[in-house]
């Protein structure tokens, strides 16, 4: 102890004291001699090693820093005088006690070992105990002297009191606590899973030993720091125990407690473990205070490597271990080993900070231990920061070393090295070993400015040679930071390229979860380094974007730069939200910062304001000083932005300035402290909000910031980009910028054009996309949605289910947001037309969105319908009139509306009762309209508010009233005018669906309507007078006199009789002919409509003569000699379509030769508009027998009540339906599908409905109209294409096994089909490229694989060929354009399985292969004459090889005859693009031959080919295309033929991807076939004769699917590997 010297006042004992403990002094208390009772300071002279650089000067005035102020207030509120003595006081105590222990333990150290006993009572041997250790018994301290050693050092410590004890004492502590650390040396910590209770309590006893161990150790780490200058005491041994203890503890105990889960293995350990939580966790606190002293001993003491090493591996070890994700997941609980997790980190910075030569190595296994992290975010992100957000771990980790790499580097002065061996050497390739460079360059630095700081006046002078001098180092602090942050960022982003978001690398998990933190980080003052990372991510991004990348890998890189624009628009939002806070305060600072942020938002910022003293860089210094400076990240984030400021400050071209050159004294100052001290009084304090918005205003003129619009430029440059994928992630990222920052619409006026063109992508994908990217911007610029509307709405009728759902949830927000009645109405279109979508979700989303719009609104006024205000009133008109512009545009729409309004009023529909109430508002309003002309809107007729009436009549009738229907009923009687015509139409189909639902309507009403109705008979058109005769009938239903209709129809069959015997041809018998239509007209209308089977009578009574059974056959009779070829072709037409209806009504008719013998004539002419009359009649009596739509039997009865139909409601007899059906299948179904494969016109259309009505009802046999509904498949009217696809998947689903068998001959009539009717014989569609038999793959792809298999081999073989039998006629030979037409199906086909995919290449290899070979021995030796003799002649004479090769094709030109030359060249380009597409597909997945080796072998029981290929993105079948185009045009000439020739020998004699297998050789499916391996794989070319001669041809081998072959044959032999590339190789189809 330091003994007080007498004469001293007491308030200077504390400062003479302080004095005698400076390190380099040897002066002692006890040498100086008092002179007199006056206050004195000695002070001791500088020792002859000091420099002033060690020291810190300090003005006459200081200012303390707002933390140092808050500290004296907290430790001395009662004033200075008396916080010194406290001070002095507790020093003192602190220090006697420790001597006082100190010299206890050393009197019981001193006394004889059998004196002391474990149980000695009390005294100085209490301080010691026994302990068996390797089979001897040792001394130790006790455990209670460890805690109250521990105690008084600390305090010690703390009053900087702990030189007071002799360093021989400490060295004894040291040695006395070193025993008890070796302890855990011999202790077994290992748990085992399998333990029993009493095992675990033996261990629990050993982990309290490790514990006091552990505590040990902590004392003697403490004394070292206490003494870390004296050499003895830092003894290398004594700290590696220490830390191997350290380790044992923590590997052994630690980390297998925290790993283990309460599962069921573990679940009875785990409750042990939980059971003794407490003790287990005292050793994790006592591991935890050890590791705290080592972060502490490492920035006193320079230590060995082989420490250092284990140190880091101990902490690299705690950090990379998972962690539970919940508490009651955990034994010790999560927060208590994040905090040992923290210390850990603390270890890694210090190391890091200290020893610059392990950073490379540190970096290495940090980042290559990173997969082990977790991927889920909830389970990596458990560091938490100051504002309760949590990151990664690692993410902070990283930071932190990035921004010691920015620190000032700090050297150890006089201090004891206990590292035995010279500096250690890491070989990394980054760069990082010029830290002795810059030790040597920092220790010039500080002489010269020992000197330049001198005087202001010499600062004055020395300004630019200061600020040279900054600009240095800060720019070499800076580059050191950048090439750490870019080490880190190329790992992370080359691990992350081969890797994907859904494979089982976490790389790319874990890139996006580091960028996630780096920008939540990017304005936080505390993490300056995030920015930095993020320029270094950035640049790397656009890098990949700007190279010839994968596709995968440019979706990463703009996946990640649309994040980072998306930060950047988000850090400029919250700069803004942080001044708006700021307006209320009168702070001068407050107000340059929000001017700075003005003048940054304006672009006229000038970078030099933020440097300056009292500008944002030192603002945010001051927030950061503010914090808690003593924590190391805040020092390092400290040390990191002073770097930034120097570089700013330094970089500025700013005219000489005092204040200039004062603030580069002060961050010189500051480089030299390595610490920021604020000084300058002047300036105001700074505030939390001051200092982070002066933090973001640096951060946002940073590289990174600035180069904002560059990443919005690169993702709009994308969507433009070749790769689909790429555009669609482009579009993606855009979204998300403009969610940030909608002013990137103004400011990029070409992002609209490209999303327009963008709207007719070929990719679905990109459609999807760009409309998610549309959506974006109408929500952002309502203006917009007019730009975007026609887009938007064309994309309604999409071919993908996405795409639709997405226009349509897009439309649904623009009608909501548009008032406009156009935009409305077509909307309102576009909804209707996907309710009726094939596509079950689509139309019930459609359905669910027509609802919402136009019936939601009004569901309120449901149960008050007669008390709603004027303004709802107009609401519902205007929402009528909606309708009525929907209804008016077409039947089509009236159909579609007519089916949606009977399905959201169907019994059991949600909201059923409600909508019934509101349609019925709906009606009530539009007859308002039809009887007050000023209730009509502009632009709204009478006609069509009645047309759109008769689509609610058709849905339900009882929306009408007799009130209602009363007032239509004038509209039928005046027709005066045409209009007048359209209008009785529309009421008539009222009254047809209204009045059989009102049994109580008035008999007088119905006279009135039905005398009415007769009155106009003569004067209706064809359409009205349909509806009329529905509607008489109807009316008869109810009154129950036929009489008149009796009258009529027989006044029309006299007059027929009359009008039979005269000729109409002619121009005399126009009047007559004119006569006969009206009367076959009405003939056929009242005949379909009316059943007069059961008046008989009264039609004998009527017309003399006719004594027949059937009025049906009768009417029919009357008007079949009108049918005749020989009458006018209007008179035949009508005739036709009223026997037609007729023989609808009555099936037995079809049954008629006579009947029968007119349709087939009229099919049989070739007349198009008799064709489609006919078969018009045969699809509506086809689809009445389906139930489609009603028949004149079914309805209503007479008294008005509704009729139960359908097949089980009826009889299982066989009706006159079903033979006049089976009679129209078997006669007519050749007629039929001769008329649907000649033409795509409405004719075509109808037979191919009838075709597909047959197929369903199964009137023939599937072979039957099977391969011409594949071939209709392939039409390019979509209604014909649809309809077919349609009935051939019904076909499929029912008669697979039996259908496959037809398949060839379907394919050859589609390509007849296409040839002929098409005029396209090609096998492809472009725009994207797609196959023509697209349709029938996919419906073949629902079968198993084993039949798709056996498809795809027959479909193969038929490319194979005899060369003798090839039709070589036409100028393209008809052979070539089929073999084109199969060859270009299979290069598009969509396959679904890996092995499918492999079978199908293996099928076009063993093509190639077997017949290949014969075609090139025959062009080797017929076309280019090469023998046996030649090719030995070759072999013995030099150069005579390439004289032969010379003179083949002269020889060809003049031998071969033209015929054999063609048969030849025909053979080869099959075979080639056959090759060629084989190639094609195998770069299109990414297949090589090993894999296809492989998994071939599997037999399809591997998942792996049982999965779906993937496409390597980027492939399009452009390049194909064309090369099968230039091949196929090879006949433009002889010399042509000829190279064709020469190319496709060459094939097959270079290239060893043809390699056939040796006879009696098999492959893993039993079938001798060619081996194909990759490009990059070596090879053997196949035999040859001579120079170009092919592969011998082998033995003809089964099929792929037979029984494999016998092994025979002589043995293959061993065969050269050749170095020539493959066409794989050669060719990029790209």
């Amino acid at each position: 102890m330091t003994p007080t010297t007498p004469g001293l006042a007491p308030s200077n004992e504390a400062a003479f004291a302080s004095n005698t403990r400076i390190p380099d002094g040897q002066a002692s208390a006890s040498d100086l001699k008092p002179i007199d009772r006056t206050p004195v300071v000695l002070v001791p002279p500088l020792s002859a090693v000091s420099r002033p650089s060690d020291y810190v000067t300090f003005k006459d005035d200081p200012s303390p820093s707002p933390r140092k102020k808050k500290r004296l207030e907290e430790t001395s509120p009662a004033g200075s005088a008396s916080h010194t003595r406290d001070r002095r006081a507790a020093g003192d105590a602190a220090s006697s006690n420790l001597q006082a222990l100190v010299e206890e333990i050393s009197e019981a150290d001193e006394q004889d070992d059998g004196e002391l006993s474990a149980t000695t009572p009390s005294g100085a041997g209490s301080h010691f105990i026994r302990a068996d250790q390797e089979d001897a018994q040792v001394r130790l301290l006790a455990p209670a002297t460890l805690v109250k050693l521990d105690s008084c050092l600390q305090n010690s410590i703390a009053a900087g009191r702990i030189r007071d004890m002799s360093v021989d004492d400490a060295s004894r502590l040291q040695d006395l606590c070193a025993k008890h650390v070796a302890i855990i040396e011999s202790s077994e910590l290992s748990i085992d899973t399998a333990w029993s209770s009493d095992d675990f309590s033996a261990w629990i006893q050993r982990v309290a030993v490790a514990e006091t161990a552990l505590r040990s150790a902590r004392i003697v780490v403490r004394i070292m720091i206490g003494f870390h200058e004296v050499k003895e005491i830092c003894s290398e041994e004594v700290l590696q125990k220490v830390v191997d203890a350290l380790n044992k503890a923590v590997t052994s105990c630690i980390i297998p407690i925290i790993e283990i889960r309460p599962k069921e293995l573990d679940s009875e350990i785990f409750n042990l473990a939980s059971i003794h939580s407490k003790e287990i966790g005292q050793l994790l606190y006592q591991a935890n205070r050890v590791m705290r002293m080592l972060v502490e001993i490492l920035d006193k003491v320079e230590i060995a490597e082989e420490i250092i090493t284990a140190m880091e591996f101990l902490a690299i070890r705690i950090l990379f271990v998972e962690n539970a994700l919940t508490e009651k997941e955990s034994i010790l609980g999560t927060q208590k080993f994040e905090g040992l997790r923290r210390t850990a980190m603390d270890i890694i910075s210090g190391v890091f900070s200290r020893y610059p030569e392990q950073r490379a190595f540190i970096f290495d296994e940090i980042l290559t231990s990173f997969q082990k992290l977790p991927t889920k975010a909830s389970n990596a992100r458990q560091f938490k920061l100051s504002d309760s957000t949590s990151i990664q771990l690692m993410s902070a980790l990283i930071m932190r070393l990035i921004q010691t790499s920015a620190a000032p580097s700090r050297r150890f002065t006089k201090v004891a090295k206990i590292q035995k061996t010279s500096s250690r050497k890491k070989k990394n390739i980054r760069p990082g070993s010029s830290d002795t460079e810059e030790e040597s360059s920092s220790d010039t630095a500080a002489k010269a400015d020992e000197s330049d700081t001198s005087s202001d006046a010499s600062i004055d002078k020395a300004g630019k040679e200061q600020k040279g001098r900054l600009a240095k180092e800060a720019n070499a602090l800076n580059d050191s930071a950048a090439k750490d942050a870019q080490y880190v960022i190329r790992y992370l982003v080359q691990r992350a390229m081969t890797a994907s978001k859904t494979g089982d690398q976490p790389h790319r998990h874990l890139l996006d979860m580091f960028a996630e933190d780096l920008i939540s980080l990017l304005g936080n003052p505390e993490w300056p380094a995030a920015e930095l990372l993020l320029r270094a991510l950035m640049v790397s991004m656009i890098s990949i974007t700007e190279n010839k990348s994968t596709a995968p890998a440019k979706n990463m890189a703009l996946e990640l730069l649309g994040m980072m624009g998306s930060a950047i628009s988000e850090l400029v939002a919250a700069t803004q939200s942080c001044s708006r806070s700021l307006e209320n305060q009168e702070s001068s600072s407050s107000g340059y910062l929000r001017q700075l942020l003005d003048d940054y938002l304006d672009g006229s910022l000038d970078p030099s304001e933020l440097t300056n003293w009292d500008g944002p860089y030192r603002m945010a210094m001051a927030y950061l000083a503010s914090i808690d400076s003593d924590a190391l990240p805040t020092q390092s984030a400290q040390a990191y932005y002073l770097t930034q400021w120097a570089r700013a400050a330094t970089s500025s071209q700013s005219v000489a300035d005092p204040k200039r050159d004062l603030l580069i004294s002060h961050l010189r100052k500051a480089f030299r402290n390595k610490v920021w001290e604020p000084s300058d009084t002047t300036v105001d304090p700074v505030t939390k909000s001051q200092g982070r918005l002066g933090y973001a205003l640096t951060v946002l003129n940073m590289n990174f910031c600035r180069q904002f619009d560059s990443i919005f430029k690169i993702l709009l440059d994308s969507i433009t980009s070749e790769q689909t994928t790429v555009r669609t992630r482009s579009l993606k990222s855009v979204t998300q910028m403009l969610e940030k920052d909608p002013s990137l619409l103004d400011r990029a006026r070409n992002v609209k054009g490209l999303l327009i063109k963008c709207a007719t992508d070929a990719s679905p994908m990109v459609r999807d996309s760009t409309l998610m990217l549309i959506g974006k911007c109408i929500q952002q610029r309502p203006a917009l949605e007019q730009e975007f509307f026609k887009p938007v709405v064309s994309m309604a009728n999409d071919a993908t289910v996405s795409v639709r759902k997405r226009s349509m949830k897009l439309l649904k927000e623009i009608f909501a947001l548009n008032k406009r009645k156009e935009v409305r109405v077509i909307v309102g279109e576009c909804l209707l037309r996907r309710s009726g979508d094939a596509d079950k979700g689509v139309s019930e989303m459609a359905i669910q969105m027509l609802e919402e719009v136009w019936l939601s609104s009004f569901w309120k006024y449901a149960d008050r319908a007669d008390d709603i205000s004027i303004q709802d009133k107009l609401a519902l008109k205007e929402q009528m009139d909606l309708i009525v512009n929907v209804a008016q545009g077409s039947d089509a729409a009236c159909s579609a509306l007519a089916s949606f309004l009977r399905c959201i009023l169907k019994d059991g529909a949600k909201s059923g009762g409600v909508n019934f109430k509101v349609c019925q508002m709906f009606v009530s309003t539009a007859f308002d309209s039809i009887i007050d002309p000023e209730a009509r809107s502009e632009g709204i007729e009478q006609k069509h508010v009645v047309q759109a009436l008769t689509v609610f009549a058709r849905a339900s009738a009882q929306l009408f009233s007799a009130e209602q229907l009363q007032c239509l009923q004038p509209y039928i009687s005046n027709l005066s005018n045409p209009e007048d015509f359209s209008l009785l139409r529309s009421v008539v189909i009222i009254f047809r669906c209204v009045l059989p639902a009102m049994p109580a309507i008035q008999q007088s009403l119905l006279v009135e309507i039905q005398k009415a109705l007769f009155n106009n008979v003569s004067k209706l058109g064809k359409m009205e007078l349909n509806e009329v005769a529905a509607c008489l009938w109807t009316i008869n239903g109810v009154l129950q006199n036929p009489d008149r209709l009796v009258r009529l129809v027989a006044s029309v069959v006299k007059g027929l009789q009359k009008l039979e015997e005269k000729d109409l041809s002619d121009a005399s018998g126009k009047e007559d002919s004119r006569r006969a239509r009206k009367y076959i007209q009405i003939a056929g209308a009242f005949g379909k409509h009316c059943n007069f089977e059961g008046h008989v009578a009264e039609f004998q009574a009527a017309l003399a003569g006719w004594k027949g059974l059937s009025v049906s056959a009768m009417i029919v009779n009357s008007i079949g000699p009108f049918a005749s070829n020989k009458q006018l072709s209007p008179l035949r037409l009508d005739a036709l379509n009223s026997i037609g209806l007729i023989c609808q009504s009555s099936p037995l008719l079809f049954n008629q030769v006579q009947i029968s013998d007119v349709f087939q004539q009229a099919l049989m002419e070739g007349q198009s508009d008799l064709q489609s009359i006919v078969l018009s009649n045969f699809r509506d009596f086809f689809m009445m027998q389906e139930g489609q739509f009603p028949s004149k039997n079914e309805g209503h009865q007479a008294d008005g009540t509704i009729v139960a139909n359908g097949k089980l409601g009826g009889s299982m007899k066989a009706s006159e339906s079903d033979g006049a059906s089976a009679l129209i299948a078997q006669r007519f179904l050749h007629n039929v599908l001769s008329i649907a494969l000649a033409s795509q016109d409405a004719s075509a259309l109808a037979a191919t409905e009838v075709v597909a009505s047959i197929n369903r009802q199964g009137l023939v046999h599937p072979k039957e109209s099977g391969p011409a509904l594949v071939a209709l498949e392939t039409s390019t009217n979509p209604a014909i294409a649809d309809t077919a696809y349609r009935a051939h998947s019904d076909l499929h689903q029912q008669h697979e096994s039996m259908f496959e068998r037809e398949y060839m001959r379907a394919i050859w009539q589609a390509y007849r089909y296409q040839r002929d009717i098409v005029h396209d014989p090609l096998g492809f569609r472009t725009s994207p490229y797609a196959p023509k038999l697209h349709s029938m793959f996919e419906i073949i792809k629902s079968s198993k694989s084993k039949y798709q298999k056996k498809f795809l081999s027959n479909f193969c073989s038929r490319i194979d060929f005899d060369l003798e039998k090839l039709d070589l006629s036409g100028d393209i030979p008809a052979s070539l354009q089929y073999a084109r037409f199969l060859i270009e199906n299979l290069a598009f086909f969509e396959y679904g399985r890996v092995d499918e995919l492999l079978h199908t290449i293996t099928c076009m290899e063993k093509v190639v292969a077997d017949t290949g070979s014969g075609i090139a021995h025959s062009i080797n030796t017929e076309v280019f004459h090469v023998n046996v003799d030649a090719i030995l002649g070759n072999a013995q004479e030099p150069g005579a090889g390439t004289e032969a090769a010379m003179s083949q094709e002269t020889a060809a030109l003049q031998d071969v005859a033209p015929d054999r030359l063609r048969q030849l060249t025909v053979a080869s380009i099959i075979l080639s693009c056959l090759w060629e597409t084989r190639t094609y597909l195998r770069r299109l997945y990414g297949l090589s031959s090993a894999q296809q080796r492989r998994e071939s072998k599997s037999s399809g029981k591997s998942k792996d080919v049982s999965r779906a290929p993937t496409k390597v993105s980027g492939i399009s079948g452009e390049k194909l295309v064309a090369a099968i185009a230039e091949k196929a045009a090879s006949f433009s000439n002889r010399e042509g033929m000829v190279q064709q020739c020469q190319a496709f020998v060459d094939l097959l004699s270079v290239d060893h991807e043809l390699k056939v297998a040796a006879e009696g050789e098999a492959d893993g499916e039993g079938v001798m076939r060619p081996c194909t391996p990759s490009g990059d794989e070596a090879g053997s070319p196949a035999p040859t004769s001579g120079g170009s001669r092919g592969p011998v041809k082998r033995k003809r081998s089964v099929s792929a699917t037979a029984t494999p072959q016998k092994k025979r044959g002589r043995p293959s032999l061993g065969r050269r590997k050749s170095s020539r590339k493959s066409v794989d190789e050669d060719e990029d189809w790209q």
